[in-house]
């Protein structure tokens, strides 16, 4: 058997291209049909035998080269895929963040005139409804771990899109709403006593304070103490068609509300009298004088009218 003559061999050259051919013959003869050595059929051992353990030497070594190389490329394959799959992964996790790094988020601050109604969609989808006289600003993107908007002055609908990982927080004065996915109104007109936060769905944190639907939480600018009451929720937004609604306000917000509807300014010859409270509802059609009758007659009011300034008269007896 060939291996048996391997063991001793000598250095020779290699030979000519037919004596190469010939050795590559023998080699795949042995391979195929293992036997002894036979002279006349594969010349002599001795000048043979180097160069078939050469040959063999060769194509060893240029298979384990093969293997290497071959192993190689196929570890440099597999650590490119994961290096591309976790940059992918990490990118699509934090794509918002790297955007935020690149591209920063622009502030956007939207205003309205009086008796101007204006519509804003936000970047999640989320609606907004501003009455007239408002001021609100808010990111052209969100980021990635919260929604954030300030209702700077006046009053707004809310009709924020759900979505559990990205929190939605509306800032207005020192009241922070919180949310997920819901409707509510806020009021913080700066010229009223208090910022109201009324829900129409779903749910809200207020500061400390849980609402639903037709709760409303009334903050106190001057004392920062809130109070949390039952209404209907729909008569507040009623300003949204263009209708006056007074839910269990005092003349003195009803007065603020109405100066800023109309060009008039409202004085009270009795500071009582803006204690008063009023409930009440008006169409797009009422004309001032019958706002202004049907708020008075009630209560035994009277009312004069200078010019653009409107004075409330106290006929009751003290």
């Amino acid at each position: 058997m060939i291996v048996s003559y391997i063991k001793n061999l000598i250095n020779k050259k290699r030979g000519t291209d037919a004596e190469e051919m010939h050795i590559d013959s023998t080699i795949a003869d042995f391979r195929q049909n293992p036997k002894a050595w036979n002279e006349a059929e594969m010349g002599k051992q001795y000048e043979l035998q180097e160069r078939i353990l050469s040959r063999l030497k060769s194509s060893m070594l240029k298979s384990e080269k093969d293997n290497r190389t071959n192993y190689r490329r196929a570890l440099t394959a597999a650590a490119s895929i994961a290096m591309l799959t976790a940059t992918a992964w990490y990118g699509f996790q934090y794509r918002e963040a790297i955007l935020d790094l690149v591209d920063p988020a622009t502030l956007v601050v939207v205003k309205t005139e009086k008796n101007q109604l204006k519509k804003v969609i936000l970047s999640d989808g989320s609606v907004i409804w501003l009455n007239g006289n408002s001021a609100l600003s808010y990111p052209d993107r969100f980021g990635d771990a919260k929604r954030e908007v300030s209702l700077l002055n006046g009053e707004a609908y809310f009709d924020v899109h759900h979505d559990e990982k990205k929190p939605f927080q509306v800032k207005a004065g020192k009241t922070l709403t919180n949310v997920l996915g819901t409707a509510f109104n806020i009021s913080a007109y700066s010229w009223l006593e208090t910022i109201n936060i009324t829900v129409t769905k779903g749910k809200v944190a207020v500061n400390k304070s849980i609402l639903l639907p037709n709760d409303q939480l009334s903050y106190n600018k001057s004392t920062g103490q809130s109070e949390k009451k039952k209404l209907l929720g729909d008569h507040v937004i009623l300003w949204m068609k263009g209708r006056l609604a007074f839910n269990d306000e005092s003349f003195k917000a009803v007065a603020a509300i109405l100066e800023n509807k109309y060009p008039i300014s409202i004085r009270f010859g009795d500071e009582k009298m803006e204690d008063f409270r009023f409930t009440a509802r008006f169409e797009p059609s009422d004309k001032l004088n019958d706002i202004l009758d049907a708020l008075t007659m009630t209560r035994g009011l009277s009312y004069e009218v200078k010019g653009a300034v409107i004075t409330i008269i106290n006929n009751q007896p003290n």
